[in-house]
């Protein structure tokens, strides 16, 4: 892919494969769950849905799925459960609506991108309510997101937008808060003086493991989901034909019968269905955590465990260098803190059983420059874990929600929902949720970005956009 209107990687069409069975071993694992390799009894039969990744959009696909009565629903990965991009990555809930404004409404014309930027911003009260009603403790922290800007271009133009937002999305924009007093942007939020300006909105910080692994546990446990873990799938067959009633799925353990297949394995979704392989590129990032440092704090308290960085966790960070060079940290209550992205230096890839090296080189050093405190033996001396995720950019940066079109020949039982251009906590729940919906024959919310979901025409944009290196230009379809 070479035309992603976000990313800094090599231009490509990669194979993704299947997820390997060695990769770097993430933060969010060091509990794993009790059921994290679980394999329920083999299928039998035809069941009627086989949903293929176990992240937020396959828990969500199942969550949304057996509220079916008598729907026979079978999830299946290669590896352990939420072993993928949404088990790597920062936890992290938090628009980018302004950063990508301009683009959007380029590529998708105004209407759509004030549609786009709506449906993002309604995933944080979306996916807290969920939480709230599976009961499901994933530490989620309601924070305020800083984007800490530290090039004036940038954060010129981050206004500007946001300016235009206020002008056509009023309510949505009223949720930012600009920040250019110096003085306060170095005391509150402990940036360095290298930054010029900052923009904030509401924002979370989450542990994503314990919430996926938790609602699919739940789900093992009353015996409402057939769950098969360390089980890659190789091929589907399926035809066109009136008479087919089921595609069969063939994997390492044992072949599946359903009448509907989604997939849903982000930045994988390529290997199994080849005619999105050129819109979708598998790319490589890094994370890492620092560990919490104790300090006296009184007589009475010998120790307590803080921030190496004195960074407060009502604030969550992102830290604009550039306009597609930035990278962001959670600051965990416990004292720790995830730090990741690093643009520059990521590779064109579906393999996280390794880093790379200049984002990790970075990552170990940003601090010093970026932020206003940090350890005198300098920061790297408290990273304690280190590990790569591969995410899913998309040619048209929106991810791709439906049925497979008829011009995919052979894929009709099959439903794609994924790829979601390295923003997942913000797109993924209520994308899934809308793919489900379409799966048991109702229509797609009123709000749905008409953009994401999965058409012809859409197909036929992306593939001249490829072939004259430039943006897609999408017509607006009616409606499901």
């Amino acid at each position: 892919m070479s035309g992603s209107p976000e990313g800094i990687y090599e231009p490509g069409i990669v194979d993704p494969g299947t997820p390997g069975p060695n990769y770097t071993s993430p933060y969010w694992h060091i509990e794993p769950h009790r059921h994290a390799n679980h394999q329920s009894a083999w299928p039998k039969g035809i069941v009627d849905v086989v949903i293929i990744g176990s992240g937020i959009s396959g828990m969500t696909l199942a969550r949304t799925l057996t509220t079916k009565p008598g729907l026979e629903v079978v999830l299946v990965d290669s590896r352990q459960l939420c072993a993928g991009a949404t088990g790597r990555n920062g936890g992290h809930i938090k628009t980018m609506t302004f950063a990508m404004w301009a683009e959007r409404k380029k590529i998708f014309g105004l209407k759509e991108a004030i549609r786009i930027s709506l449906f993002e911003d309604s995933h944080l009260e979306a996916m807290h309510a969920a939480m709230k009603e599976d009961n499901i403790d994933a530490d989620l922290v309601l924070t305020e997101g800083i984007e800490a800007y530290y090039d004036q271009t940038t954060f010129d133009y981050a206004i500007k937008s946001l300016e235009e937002m206020r002008f056509h999305i009023p309510k949505l924009a009223a949720k930012h808060r600009v920040y250019t007093d110096l003085d306060y942007l170095q005391k509150e939020f402990k940036v360095s003086p290298r930054c010029i300006g900052a923009i904030g909105v509401p924002s979370a910080s989450v542990w994503p493991y314990k919430w996926i692994t938790g609602v699919l546990g739940n789900l093992i446990d009353t015996q409402k989901l057939n769950v098969q873990t360390n089980t890659t799938v190789s091929s589907i067959q399926d035809d066109d034909s009136d008479a087919s009633e089921f595609a069969t799925i063939h994997t390492n353990r044992g072949s599946i019968r359903a009448r509907d297949i989604i997939h849903a394995q982000n930045a994988w979704i390529g290997h199994l269905i080849p005619e999105l392989r050129p819109f979708i590129s598998p790319v490589r990032v890094n994370v890492v955590h620092f560990d919490s440092v104790q300090v006296p704090d009184n007589p009475h308290i010998p120790v307590v465990n803080r921030s190496p960085f004195s960074l407060d966790s009502k604030y969550s960070l992102w830290l604009r260098y550039g306009e597609k060079d930035y990278d962001y940290i959670i600051q965990r209550t416990d004292g720790g803190l995830i730090v990741g992205r690093a643009c520059t230096g990521r590779k064109t890839t579906s393999d996280d059983s390794v880093t790379d090296i200049s984002p990790m080189q970075h990552l170990r050093g940003f601090a010093e420059e970026a932020l206003m405190f940090t350890p005198e033996k300098g920061s790297s001396t408290h990273i304690d874990r280190q590990w790569s995720g591969i995410v899913a950019f998309t040619q048209d940066g929106v991810p791709f929600a439906g049925r497979l079109p008829s011009s995919f020949t052979g894929r009709k039982h099959q439903w794609v929902c994924g790829a979601y251009h390295a923003t997942g906590m913000i797109k993924a729940f209520r994308t899934s949720q809308n793919l489900a919906a379409m799966v048991l024959g109702k229509g797609v919310s009123e709000d749905f970005p008409e953009s994401m979901l999965v058409t012809e025409e859409r197909i036929r944009n992306l593939q001249r956009s490829l072939d004259v290196g430039g943006y897609p230009v999408h017509v607006q379809k009616p409606r499901l």
